[in-house]
């Protein structure tokens, strides 16, 4: 494209400036100031889009879907891809990747970047005594090499959804460190997104030592308080999923006005969750960590997860959760990934009559959009 005269140059010149004034340890300053608000897109090539053939991968995403994202702010995707739909021995397998290329380029021509995420829960045994971990590297290197060149302002490579690791946290820093030399052997200017063990937790973004490397994104998960936001949740083990009806924020007296409708054998949870007084306060203190992580060491920092389970928790309690997460973002500037677009804990994206219809509640107390 054409440009002429001073005042377009000297536009130009102020725009460099400013974005070069967002980068952040290596990480591209067009980068970091696209990346404020964020949705994981779960169900496309993951969870049930894991069995969905490349050939129908198409239809997934509707214009409305993109009317949905300017509405909301949103200007950044976290692509969950599971192991299943992608992985083969330590290669990907061709036609998915042609399926997940076609998507991420709709993302990026809706102004989206896209976060590249390999979303194992656990089925690629990563953290398995004397598991081989060699096709792990060699897939990331495989990946580097078909992406090499391009999407630097768009497109992030996130090495592995929530690793475990919970007695051998040295084993997943090794590997991870393995990992990044290995893309950028390939492809040095890619940026990488890295995270802790403990399923990524804030606990393990505290013990992860900082890589020597740079342009990286680091990343946290927050469901806090975990007896709140998984109340009912079946894959959260039977102590969660037999939990209901618990407000936000908690107290003693507003826990012991719904006891009678838990089962015994949780009341015992119930009424300490009641003693704990969570609340606004304690979230602040909790996300703080991971502001707090970022600022000491100069590395820009995301919460790529958080949400809240609907189907039996209070929605008055669950909108004033959405709430003060909202204005702790703000109050903090800290980049947010909503769990998920398409999935229950958050904005559950659901297609009706050929019509995309979003969470009310979320999109009230979260998104300030009636």
């Amino acid at each position: 494209m054409i440009r002429g005269g001073a005042v377009l140059a000297d536009n130009d010149n102020m725009l460099t400036t400013l974005i070069a004034a967002f980068a952040i340890d290596g990480v591209p300053g067009a980068m970091v100031a696209h990346m404020t608000h964020g949705v994981n897109v779960t169900r496309w090539f993951c969870y049930e889009g894991a069995k969905r053939a490349p050939q129908a991968q198409g239809s997934y995403w509707l214009a409305q879907d993109a009317k949905w994202m300017k509405t909301l702010g949103i200007d950044y995707v976290r692509l969950c891809i599971s192991p299943e739909y992608i992985f083969a021995n330590g290669v990907a397998k061709a036609a998915e990747l042609a399926s997940i290329d076609t998507a991420i380029k709709k993302l990026q021509g809706e102004g989206m970047v896209v976060v590249w995420d390999l979303h194992d829960n656990g089925q690629m045994k990563l953290d398995a005594p004397r598991h081989q971990n060699r096709n792990f590297v060699t897939f990331w290197k495989s990946i580097a090499t078909h992406y090499r060149g391009k999407g630097y302002s768009n497109l992030v490579f996130e090495l592995v959804n929530e690793p475990v690791f919970q007695t051998n946290a040295s084993a997943w820093h090794a590997l991870q460190q393995q990992t990044v030399r290995a893309v950028r052997s390939v492809d040095p200017k890619r940026t990488i997104m890295v995270s802790g063990v403990q399923w990524g937790g804030i606990e393990g973004l505290e013990k992860l030592p900082v890589l020597p490397d740079h342009n990286l994104i680091y990343s946290a998960h927050c469901y806090d308080p975990f007896q709140f936001t998984h109340q009912g949740a079946s894959w959260a083990g039977p102590e969660q999923q037999n939990l209901r009806n618990l407000p936000y924020p908690s107290s003693p007296e507003a826990v012991a006005a719904i006891l009678p409708t838990i089962p015994e054998a949780q009341r015992k949870v119930a009424t300490w969750y009641g003693e704990q007084r969570f609340n606004r306060s304690y979230l602040l203190g909790r996300l703080k960590k991971v502001s707090d992580w970022g600022t000491k060491h100069g590395k820009f920092v995301v919460l790529g997860e958080f949400g809240a389970y609907p189907p039996v928790s209070p929605a008055e309690s669950r909108m004033q959760w959405f709430s003060d997460m909202a204005g702790i973002f703000a109050e903090l500037k800290l980049s947010n990934v909503i769990w998920g677009y398409d999935d229950a804990l958050g904005l559950g994206r659901k297609v009706e009559n050929g019509t995309v219809i979003l969470d009310t509640d979320t999109l009230s107390a979260f998104y300030h959009v009636k």
